[in-house]
């Protein structure tokens, strides 16, 4: 995108609206960045959008260098290296061998095949799909050399074949020449590739440590080579390890530790996670899984079984780790990775029950999906009952061992249409048009697109002492309003029943808590069952106390109006 020169066409400082919706979305894009960062890199009354002739958009502050790019203006954002290099791990990576970079820097794509496999085996990639923005690091070297967009989908990223990342943005290119020609370390040379370095200690502004290291010519005399820095994770201390790095180590540490007898099996996702994992963290580092490439721990312990290292069991969305192979290569390869942490960290003992007087755990929503009359055929075929609800990774298995059984998939990966997939997936009520085709052969990831649009949401709510509570839809929050009622306030609850909660029983139980007057109405629409709850006063807080305290039903669950 940048390998050419580029003119601006025009610029113009950014409205607080639309500075508070960019910074809302870099945020949703790359977690790992706080809001703090965000506010130092494109400050209010600053920031500003520079508009391209190759259709991009430059965002950055005053004068300084350019901080992200929108590919074709079409809101795809993506750090500069610039702001890469200042936040090395605010976007995922792939890492490749040094003499492959000489290829991504004269302009190539990324192949597959010259991307290096983590320790713990392709789960180490995380999940990939299409157009995620992730970075190329050199494997030695802690900084970015390149900046693009994924090509392909987890199963195709599996087989290491082909092309798999469209670079955008690449060390020496004109968007670097802009940003001020810098360098993070001596490994960014005038050479044709990149090379290690283990300097990672870069700041705007300070010299590089090639310029650091320079020696005046016929001195006969050789830099001081400083040695790089040991360690796990590529010579990063923890405290600059991703997410991903934490959630490897930890879970090493909990089932070498706090897990190492089979009797605390099975456990579930959450347990292991709150109870285990979260203890077994090195001093100094938040573990926090939604800001991993994984973004559930369900799915990074799914992860985990594909390699074959774990089982786990799934049971009306809930998933537990029912056996753990100690002795298996993948974590061999973390050991071997994290060994000097290892030795260094404090033991990790099981965690002990929690006393009577703690808190309730917070209400367990799963998202469980119910087949359409479309899939009623290749249910029956499999021995399903169409009625029943089933999480996505149980309907996605019906839909593939189908495929399997029809023998539709072939060695390329791609499968084969039958009549059954096309009527199941693809056609609709209502008659074929005049000159309509279908496909004869697709790829997965469109029979996953394909599958969604079949399947209707359900939400299921675990609250404790009540019970899971399922609704059609997507999960809601109880609502909670104030406003005046004549000449008294009124504070009304809506949705307490997609929380098994009873509006009428929990007014009665609320009127002697809050010693308030209480009216119940019918919520409006037709066939609409649910009931609105009324107090009188403005008791939004007093009412979160209590919802928590009595059902553990924490701030996260309400929405105050």
């Amino acid at each position: 995108m940048f390998k050419k020169t580029y003119t601006a066409q025009g610029q113009n400082l950014l409205s607080k609206k639309d500075l508070k919706a960019l910074k809302s979305q870099l945020c949703e894009l790359y977690p790992s960045l706080t809001e703090k960062d965000v506010d130092e890199i494109l400050p209010e009354g600053q920031a500003k959008v520079v508009k391209l002739d190759n259709r991009c958009l430059l965002y950055s502050a005053g004068d300084a260098p350019a901080a992200f790019f929108d590919a074709e203006g079409r809101s795809e954002l993506y750090p500069t290296l610039f702001t890469l290099w200042q936040y090395p791990h605010m976007m995922q990576e792939l890492t490749i061998h040094p003499p492959v970079s000489k290829f991504v820097l004269n302009g190539a794509d990324l192949m597959l095949p010259g991307v290096l496999v983590p320790a713990n085996g392709v789960v180490g990639f995380g999940t990939v799909t299409k157009g995620q923005p992730r970075c190329i690091k050199i494997d030695g070297n802690p900084y970015a050399i390149a900046v693009g967009r994924m090509l392909v989908n987890q199963t195709q990223m599996e087989k290491l074949k082909g092309k798999g990342m469209e670079v955008l943005h690449v060390y020496k290119d004109c968007l670097w020449a802009q940003c001020g020609k810098v360098k993070p370390n001596a490994g960014f040379s005038e050479e044709e590739e990149v090379s290690p370095c283990g300097e990672s200690k870069w700041k705007p502004g300070e010299p590089t440590p090639a310029a650091a290291t320079e020696v005046p010519e016929g001195t006969g005399e050789k830099p001081e080579e400083k040695p790089s820095a040991g360690g796990a994770a590529g010579g990063k201390a923890a405290a600059d390890w991703t997410q991903d790095d934490l959630l490897d180590f930890t879970f090493l540490q909990a089932i070498k530790q706090s897990l190492a007898d089979d009797k605390a099996l099975p456990i579930e996702a959450s347990e292991l996670y709150e109870k285990h994992m979260k203890p077994a963290r090195p001093e100094g580092t938040t573990l926090d899984v939604k800001k991993s490439s994984h973004k559930q721990i369900g799915k990074f312990l799914n992860a985990m079984r594909k390699s074959k290292a774990i089982d786990v069991t799934e049971k009306k969305g809930v998933i537990h780790v029912s056996k753990v192979d100690r002795g298996h290569k993948v974590f061999a390869a973390l050991e071997t990775k994290f060994a000097d942490e290892m030795a260094a960290a404090p033991a990790v003992t099981a965690p002990t029950a929690p006393a009577a007087a703690g808190g309730l755990p917070p209400p367990k929503v799963t998202a469980l999906w119910k087949p359409t009359h479309y899939l009623e055929s290749i249910w029956k075929a499999m021995g399903k009952k169409k009625d029943d609800l089933f999480s996505w990774d149980e309907a996605r298995d019906i839909v593939f061992k189908y495929i399997e059984q029809e023998n539709l998939g072939k060695p390329d990966g791609s499968i084969k249409m039958n009549e059954g997939l096309l009527d199941a997936l693809w056609k609709t009520a209502g008659g074929q048009k005049k000159d309509q085709k279908w496909p004869e052969e697709v790829d997965g990831e469109q029979v996953e697109e394909k599958l969604e649009d079949r399947l209707q949401r359900y939400t299921t709510i675990d609250v404790a002492g009540v019970g899971p509570t399922t609704k059609k839809g997507a999960p809601l929050n109880i609502a909670i309003s104030l406003s005046r009622k004549g000449a008294h306030n009124v504070t009304r609850i809506c949705n307490l029943e997609a929380y098994g909660l009873d509006p009428e029983a929990l007014g009665d139980e609320l009127k002697k808590k809050l010693n308030c007057t209480v009216y119940i109405e019918e919520m409006p629409g037709k066939n609409v069952k649910e009931k609105m709850l009324q107090l009188q006063g403005h008791v939004d807080q007093e009412l979160g106390q209590f919802l928590e305290q009595r059902y553990g039903i924490t701030k996260k669950f309400l929405e105050v109006k």
